[in-house]
Formats: C-alpha cells, sequence, structure tokens
C-alpha cells in the first residue's frame, strides 16, 4: 500500500514521516468506516477528515478497500500478540483469561482504537476474496490462541475437565463482542468494569472447583 514507483531499478522505502501520515490516514479511514459503514463511506470522506485534497489520500492508500484491509490487519494483529505474550506468561490460567478479556476490550478506551475493532467486526466479509482471506486467516489465528487458553487450562487442572475449549471461545467472544457492537453504553460503566465483570461471569464457570478459593478469594460452596 505505499505509493508505486514505476522505475524496476529504484526502491522505496517509507520515511517516518510516511508512516506516521499512513496511521493518521488509517485512523481517519476507521472512524469514517465505523460512523457511516464500509459501502456508506468514501475515500472523498477520508480526505475530508484529513483536511487534504482526495488525490492526495492515493500517495498512502490506492483504493476504499485497501485502507479497509489494512485496518482489519492492524485491529487483529495487536490482539495476537499480545495474547502471545499472555499465554507465554507463568501465571494462573483464570489471570490469563482476565488479561484476554482486558486485551480484547481495552481498545474501547479510546478511538480511533475502538474504531479498528469495530470495523474489524462489523466490516471485514465486505473485502474482497483475496484480502478478506488473509484477513480470515488472522481472525483464525486469534480464535485458536483463546481456545488455546482454554485448552491448557483445562489440562493444568485449573479449569474444569468437562469444559469445552471451542464452546469456552465462543462464549468469551460472544461477550466481548456484544460490547464492541454495541452503540452506546451505560454511562455510569467503564470499560475496566466490563472486563471485571465478564472476567467472573467466565471464570465461575470455567475454573475447577478445587481452584475457586485460590482464584476468587472464597471459599468452595
Amino acid at each position: 500500500m505505499s505509493p508505486i514507483d514505476s522505475s524496476p531499478t529504484v526502491r522505496w522505502e517509507p520515511t517516518p514521516r510516511w508512516e506516521r501520515r499512513y496511521r493518521e490516514v488509517l485512523d481517519a479511514a476507521a472512524m469514517i468506516f465505523a460512523e457511516k459503514g464500509y459501502l456508506g463511506a468514501s475515500t472523498r470522506d477520508i480526505a475530508e477528515r484529513l483536511g487534504i485534497r482526495q488525490a492526495s489520500l492515493y500517495y498512502y492508500v490506492p483504493s476504499k478497500e485497501a485502507a479497509l484491509a489494512a485496518i482489519c490487519e492492524l485491529g487483529v494483529k495487536d490482539f495476537i500478540e499480545n495474547l502471545r505474550q499472555i499465554l507465554a506468561q507463568p501465571i494462573p490460567a483464570a489471570e490469563k483469561l482476565r488479561a484476554a478479556i482486558a486485551n480484547h476490550l481495552s481498545p474501547l478506551r479510546a478511538r480511533p482504537h475502538a474504531d479498528y475493532i469495530r470495523v474489524f467486526l462489523r466490516h471485514r466479509h465486505e473485502l474482497p476474496d483475496g484480502l478478506r482471506r488473509t484477513v480470515s486467516a488472522l481472525a483464525r489465528a486469534y480464535h485458536g490462541l483463546v481456545e488455546q487458553l482454554f485448552t491448557e487450562g483445562v489440562a493444568s487442572g485449573e479449569f474444569r475437565s468437562d469444559l469445552d475449549p471451542k464452546l469456552a471461545t465462543l462464549a468469551m467472544f460472544g461477550l466481548c463482542n456484544s460490547v464492541i457492537g454495541a452503540r452506546t453504553l451505560p454511562r455510569d460503566t467503564s470499560i475496566d468494569q466490563f472486563i471485571d465483570e465478564y472476567a467472573r461471569i467466565l471464570a465461575q464457570g470455567v475454573v475447577a472447583l478445587n481452584s475457586a478459593s485460590h482464584t476468587f478469594g472464597q471459599n468452595p460452596a
């Protein structure tokens, strides 16, 4: 998605200034797509948000679909890298679960981070086949890492032995994505409160009985 150089002998390398402006372009595109929807938005809308000419936009992204693909990739790649680091930590499975939920919901604290994940969830299926397959592969990788968290928790005895990691993964995504997809959230509720409550809901359902007192500071029922 860099400018196309027609000379076969010249290799174009992005400068730090170009990289900063490129991210600003994607931030603006993410906001526009989140507000208007991908189909309802245009490159002119993005250019106007940035205060530049529409022609100047193509120096950074060659098309609206290229901008959507880049936003979707960035939206999930950070999740993947963060979750890999969480899984590698020597901490209890319940703590990893809370950290995974925080990883999923923390972008909602501020724009444009929230817009990236909302656009990913709502509009990645509108990409053309090739780009959609690339983004879908990243989504499957992220999904697999969450499933790995539950699988390892079962294997260590910290999560219930009869827990189905696939269903637990779907439950986590269902809870978290319901918040991300919401048009508005209660004004008196913070993202940290959602993280704490969802971690409690999921952990109470998956933690093995003999681990409950250690995890929640309570005596097992």
